[in-house]
């Protein structure tokens, strides 16, 4: 049986889709909407993570700061900086900082924070890096994810490396 132009067509799509994942994946930089100080918040004021963070102790997701954990110190400008500005500028409107992503995985890969954080005692600095002394946001992870990342990390945690704990 001839392979017709569709199958050719098919499989340029997915090569394609797989080169633009791989350099998503290696290559990219994020640019964030407000230049967040890390450093300021938790050197200086002595915030910890969790303070913005609210669920890397408790939950699957530690997740990125919605308007209202900004609104807590932010209702109106503590400062002259023109970035905190733009914060309360979203908290006056009411709408959420588009934060953009920096860390991910693929959609057949369960992570739970909670289970790393709380039950592991993996400190956040582990995989996010020395967030506390950054003055500018990350534009790329600290430490990319990876199977083979997190199958090294297991074996030197003496993790279980079973594929159906994290492969859905």
């Amino acid at each position: 049986m001839r392979s017709g132009p569709w199958l050719w067509i098919l499989l340029g799509a997915v090569l394609l889709i797989g080169a633009g994942f791989a350099f998503a994946m290696t290559g990219r930089t994020i640019e964030q909407p407000i230049a967040f100080n890390h450093q300021l918040h938790v050197e200086d004021l002595g915030s910890d993570c969790t303070d913005c963070h609210l669920y890397a102790m408790t939950g699957v997701r530690a997740t990125i700061p919605n308007v209202e954990v900004c609104a807590d110190c932010h209702a109106e400008a503590q400062s002259e900086s023109a970035e905190e500005a733009k914060v309360v500028a979203y908290v006056e409107a009411g709408e959420p900082i588009p934060w953009r992503k920096i860390y991910w995985v693929p959609d057949h890969v369960y992570f739970s924070h909670r289970r790393h954080t709380a039950i592991g005692g993996i400190a956040c600095d582990t995989c996010h890096g020395p967030m506390g002394q950054a003055s500018k946001p990350m534009q790329r992870p600290f430490v990319k994810v990876t199977m083979e990342g997190c199958m090294d990390c297991h074996e030197q945690a003496g993790a279980s490396n079973d594929c159906l704990l994290c492969h859905k």
